[in-house]
């Protein structure tokens, strides 16, 4: 079954709240102005340590809907409804959210903030 980007962005909004990542008053606030500096005025350290939990949750909706997060990028979106994104603002908007993760999750130089960030504005994105 595939998904479409409103549905992967409506996963998002979900699990950056189920994660503990953010309250649905932050995300909601956040989503006005998803910038990395808002991101860490509002969310604090702890918080930010559960992007990891996130990534699996919404890795794992993603898998149950024909895709795989990990391969996910803007040239190659497994499982997305019409296939791959064409275009220079989907093709970004899915690098920045998913192909820079997947690059530097765990690496050093992680920026979580950013990460979030980027969640965030893709969400946004398909409102």
């Amino acid at each position: 079954m595939a998904f479409t980007d409103t549905e992967l962005a409506g996963a998002i909004k979900n699990f950056l709240v189920t994660s503990q990542l953010m309250t649905q008053q932050q995300r909601d606030a956040l989503l006005e102005d998803p910038t990395e500096i808002n991101v860490g005025e509002r969310l604090s350290a702890s918080q930010l340590a559960c992007f990891n939990t996130y990534w699996q949750e919404l890795g794992t909706w993603i898998a149950d809907h024909g895709g795989d997060i990990a391969m996910t990028s803007g040239k190659n979106v497994p499982g997305r409804q019409g296939g791959n994104p064409t275009g220079l603002s989907l093709t970004a908007i899915y690098n920045d959210a998913f192909n820079d993760v997947n690059k530097n999750i765990g690496k050093e130089g992680w920026k979580p903030k950013k990460a979030v960030a980027n969640q965030l504005r893709f969400a946004s994105f398909f409102e």
